[in-house]
């Protein structure tokens, strides 16, 4: 069939009328397009957002929980060593006082004791290298004993008799790293000074009188 002028002038007035309707197609799909987008990220800034205020109180709760853990640890131990069936405070006092220890040198404590009283000073330091107690807080409850009987001569000397004769040179290892720990805090700075010498200025007085 021919197509008239008539046709021709039709089919021109629909383009503007075509070309209006795709615009405004295209313009609806755009918004509906970024507002899936905008919805999108919503959804994802809102998980983050949710994810991390549970990271948050999950490890916050968690140091709390260590934190409860190590302060009744420390208690439990500050117990047991002011506790009078284990004589640690005896050993303590000895070495405060610059006696000898030792039975075989004139002293009052065996060698078990001995032990024992160094070995609770190990475990301190094994808890402080595994992470269930800090520095700081073994510090506060024994950073006084530690570093008396770390700088005590004849301890010194216990311990490097032990390591040579047994040849175990890894002997009261963490008994080392505790107490050059606790020295290395400035609250024990001066403490650990003048138990460098506090015995031998003591000795000295004796010899003196």
């Amino acid at each position: 069939m021919n197509q008239t002028p008539q046709d021709d002038v039709l089919e021109d007035d629909d383009q503007p009328a075509r070309a209006a309707g795709l615009a405004r197609l295209t313009a609806i799909a755009k918004t509906a397009l970024t507002q899936q987008y905008s919805i999108l990220v919503y959804l994802i800034i809102s998980f983050i957002i949710g994810q991390t205020i549970v990271v948050y109180f999950y490890y916050r709760t968690a140091a709390l929980n260590h934190q409860t853990q190590e302060i009744q640890l420390a208690r439990d131990l500050y117990r047991e060593f002011y506790s009078k069936e284990n004589g640690y405070l005896r050993v303590a006092n000895a070495i405060e006082g610059c006696e000898k220890l030792y039975k075989s040198d004139g002293g009052k404590f065996s060698h078990l004791e001995i032990n024992q009283y160094l070995g609770f000073f190990e475990d301190l330091g094994l808890f402080m290298e595994r992470g269930a107690l800090g520095e700081p807080i073994i510090g506060h409850f024994f950073g006084a004993f530690i570093i008396e009987a770390y700088e005590y001569p004849e301890v010194q000397n216990y311990i490097a008799r032990i390591r040579k004769n047994f040849e175990q040179p890894e002997a009261f290892e963490d008994f080392d790293k505790v107490a050059k720990a606790v020295e290395a805090d400035p609250r024990f700075a001066r403490l650990a000074e003048f138990a460098e010498t506090m015995c031998a200025e003591k000795q000295e007085g004796n010899q003196q009188k």
